[in-house]
């Protein structure tokens, strides 16, 4: 085997992320050899055990698994880059942990190094989602790159802002592999992504969306991007875990203001109070940055390209849930009862019809006419 296929097949065995590589490292220069050694020498490297040995050891057929797992991945058009190939990211390479395979879905262009992450809470206020909405269109806009996690709340809103203006490209980096899509109901919204960016994951195609692969996922978040904005956070946020790695990455942090009497803003309050920058446009970003070029290109581009854009095609369900819905919020709940739809599907419908900018969403799941 050569070193790109002994990579891919530590990656596959589950248990080989990048401390226990650069440990194996240290002690085979050849990479294939581990699969030869013994359980008692694997098992005493640094941050090794009997355990992760043994499952590493139980590969009897290294190179069938990693083309087996490589050709279910080109089935569902996901390209696998691993450390070392040409177009494997270099912005990772000087983390402390970088990754060494990545699993995506979509296109990465070298724009996409000039990317601002946009995270926050999962329950965002309705000054937060607008927030969020606005400060996103406005960072594509300026011909940057929208980086976030696709989990509910911010995140999706993030990746959902980008869309909304034409030609925004937005990346979304999973804490799942990208054959099980977490959480459920941003399938649609990955959908969208993947044509208009792209989904990125370290894990392996069906790897579940175990908790301890998020913090690991936020450091990837922080490493790919010029600058990390949070937009709303309660105190106890995990946003902090992927502000500690930006601010270890070297990378500025950039919070928005909120409403003194919302918990969601009582976290973005105290990042302004340590020293994050405090934003109140996306100017205030480039100009932090001294990205002139950014700036000069938002001013150029007048938010009217947005409204003027062509008005995109709905579809038969799409106009019929529209017709169910008002200009007052109407919970999701009702909307079931009253279209019949099923609660996944009618998800999925809402989620676009909010990307094409017809509907908004309200705290406590509810959606109104725009």
């Amino acid at each position: 085997m050569n070193e790109r296929i002994s990579l891919l097949a530590l990656h596959l065995s589950g248990v080989v992320g990048p401390r226990r590589l650069k440990s194996v490292r240290t002690t085979f220069p050849k990479l294939e050899a581990v699969f030869g050694t013994t359980e008692e020498l694997l098992s005493n490297l640094e941050d090794w055990n009997p355990s992760s040995a043994r499952k590493v050891l139980s590969l009897t057929d290294p190179l069938g698994r990693v083309q087996e797992e490589l050709e279910k991945a080109q089935s569902q058009g996901i390209r696998v880059l691993v450390d070392g190939d040409v177009d494997f990211p270099d912005v990772f390479k000087d983390l402390y942990d970088p990754p060494f395979v990545l699993w995506c879905q979509g296109t990465l262009l070298p724009s996409d190094r000039n990317s601002i992450a946009v995270i926050g809470c999962r329950k965002p206020s309705s000054y937060g989602r607008s927030a969020a909405l606005k400060i996103s269109e406005d960072v594509v806009r300026a011909g940057y790159t929208v980086v976030s996690g696709l989990a509910r709340g911010i995140d999706s809103l993030a990746h959902i802002g980008a869309l909304k203006y034409p030609g925004g490209r937005t990346i979304a980096f999973l804490g799942s592999g990208l054959s099980h899509i977490y959480p459920p109901e941003n399938k649609k919204l990955a959908y969208e992504i993947v044509d208009r960016g792209c989904l990125v994951s370290e894990y392996p195609l069906y790897s579940k969306p175990l908790s301890m692969h998020f913090p690991q996922r936020n450091r990837l978040i922080s490493g790919a991007s010029k600058g990390v904005l949070v937009v709303e956070a309660k105190k106890d946020s995990g946003s902090f875990i992927t502000v500690d790695h930006a601010l270890e990455q070297g990378r500025p942090v950039f919070a928005i203001p909120g409403p003194i009497t919302h918990e969601q803003s009582e976290g973005t309050h105290a990042l302004i109070q340590q020293g994050a920058k405090l934003v109140t446009s996306v100017e205030d970003i480039f100009h932090e940055l001294q990205d002139l070029r950014a700036e000069t290109l938002y001013k150029s581009r007048p938010l009217m390209e947005t409204q003027t854009a062509p008005e995109l095609e709905l579809t038969t369900e799409e106009k019929f849930l529209l017709d169910n819905l008002t200009f007052s919020p109407t919970h999701v709940d009702a909307l079931v009862r009253e279209t019949q739809i099923p609660s996944r599907r009618l998800n999925e419908i809402l989620l676009t019809l909010e990307i094409k900018g017809k509907v908004q969403q309200t705290p406590g799941h509810c959606y109104f006419k725009v």
